[in-house]
């Protein structure tokens, strides 16, 4: 699979945060890679099923905007793929991080604007339950589809990837280190709940849902007590979690690759 090409996939709708983030990545354009901008969509889910019917490879990454793919992240994703098809393993969906039940803290180290290194480092593909929307991989063969009524652009991730379990397949975050230059805000927008209510009445008999950024569940306990913690936020007008994207991801990349470094060789 070393001189497999990609497709990656991209729902955009700021020029300027793409320009300064994901083109930036040193291998994006390495080897032919295919790039699909996809803009103007109501939702990703549509978005997304355009780019699978324009792929003109098996394997497609779905990816957001503001994300950087630092140097070697691409021949990370080979030898994971190498290392499930060595194994024998049926993948339905992969990402660099994921949730588990079983895994407190998410799969898989990413770094995301206001929470810095953010989960449990891994050394090879580890199966989670869901995978969080920031990289997505799937393979075209393998028939997934994103749902065409899933609303808006929040956890259709979680989604697609309760189709692949429910079609036999395990989904994997795997080792690929990324920078996430979001804007992180105190509150989740509307559109949040409208895709988490829809996760919980198609999927209700699976509840309880470990998503990374809320547990889905009948009570919707984590959901409540992440609202009581926003409006906590908003009436003492804690800032803290607050934080704007960085002009150039480089910078962060800079900044914690040390320490990604030292905290990845403490694990060895």
């Amino acid at each position: 699979m070393s001189n497999e090409k990609f497709t990656i996939a991209v729902a955009v709708n700021s020029q300027e945060t793409l320009t300064n983030n994901l083109y930036r990545s040193p291998e994006l354009l390495a080897g032919g890679n295919q790039i699909l901008i996809k803009q103007n969509y109501k939702s990703a889910s549509l978005a997304y099923n355009s780019a699978l019917d324009e792929a003109q490879n098996d394997i497609v990454i779905f990816v957001h905007q503001d994300i950087y793919f630092p140097e070697g992240w691409f021949a990370d994703l080979r030898t994971s793929l190498s290392y499930l098809d060595r194994e024998g393993r049926n993948w339905g969906v992969l990402g660099s991080f994921g949730s588990s039940r079983m895994v407190h803290g998410g799969v898989g180290r990413v770094y995301t604007t206001g929470l810095g290194l953010h989960g449990n480092r891994i050394d090879k593909p580890e199966p989670v339950e869901t995978l969080d929307e920031i990289v997505l991989v799937l393979r075209k063969s393998s028939g997934l589809r994103f749902d065409p009524d899933f609303p808006h652009f929040h956890l259709y991730g979680t989604d697609i990837c309760m189709s692949a379990s429910l079609q036999g397949m395990t989904n994997y975050a795997i080792p690929g280190f990324c920078v996430h230059n979001t804007n992180q805000l105190l509150t989740l927008p509307p559109e949040f709940y409208d895709c988490y209510s829809h996760i919980k009445r198609k999927w209700r008999k699976y509840l309880p849902i470990y998503a990374s950024c809320a547990t889905i569940s009948l009570f919707e306990t984590d959901l409540y007590m992440k609202r009581i913690r926003e409006l906590a936020d908003k009436l003492i007008g804690n800032k803290r979690l607050a934080k704007r994207r960085v002009d150039d991801p480089r910078v962060v990349l800079e900044n914690c690759g040390e320490q990604h470094q030292r905290q990845s060789t403490r694990t060895n």
